[in-house]
């Protein structure tokens, strides 16, 4: 006797869930300190003499260029062109009077002129030297006070970063409706 063997599968709907998910990023707060420590920046001066001794040089006769220049620089351009005039002259009476019976001009240059140097009065003046310029520099402090720094700067977003990932539903067909048969003789096959 034959018989009808049938095998039923029900079909499988599977479905795979994703939940929707929102992700906010805040960006914490960032402190920059940008501080100077307080330095007082004040020192003792040490203390000085100065002491200017050119008045007790300048009056023995000892200047400095500047003094020196004034003193002698114009009185060098008179006695320049003092001189080449007097020269001349020497120079014209010696061409005019060597030659002639007993004159000796260049001798009698020279003895008036020692006849002058010795009938010339001399005075002595004296002066009290002055004393040097003495200038003491007590100790002082000196330098300014640096107070310091103590700014702080806070960079912050006011805006979180959010990223939102949309929640899904997927629907599929695991397994299909299946209806099997087939024939045995004699009895069921069960485990077919």
């Amino acid at each position: 006797m034959l018989r009808l063997n049938m095998r039923f599968t029900q079909p499988m709907i599977s479905i795979h869930t994703q939940l929707g998910k929102l992700e906010a990023h805040s960006t914490p707060a960032e402190l920059h300190n940008n501080g100077r420590q307080a330095r007082s920046k004040r020192h003792w001066t040490q203390p000085s003499v100065e002491i200017d001794q050119y008045p007790s040089r300048h009056a023995y006769g000892n200047d400095n260029h500047t003094d020196f220049a004034k003193k002698y620089g114009q009185q060098g351009f008179a006695d320049l062109s003092k001189t080449t005039s007097r020269w001349t002259q020497e120079a014209w009476d010696n061409v005019e009077n060597c030659g002639k019976k007993g004159r000796n001009p260049v001798v009698q240059r020279y003895d008036s002129k020692l006849q002058q140097e010795i009938k010339k009065q001399r005075h002595i003046v004296t002066e009290l030297i002055p004393d040097p310029i003495i200038k003491f520099h007590p100790i002082e402090a000196v330098g300014d006070i640096d107070v310091g720094d103590v700014t702080m700067d806070i960079t912050a977003d006011y805006k979180a970063k959010t990223n939102f990932t949309p929640g899904k539903v997927d629907i599929y067909l695991q397994q299909k409706a299946n209806v099997r048969r087939w024939l045995t003789e004699g009895k069921y096959d069960i485990y077919a």
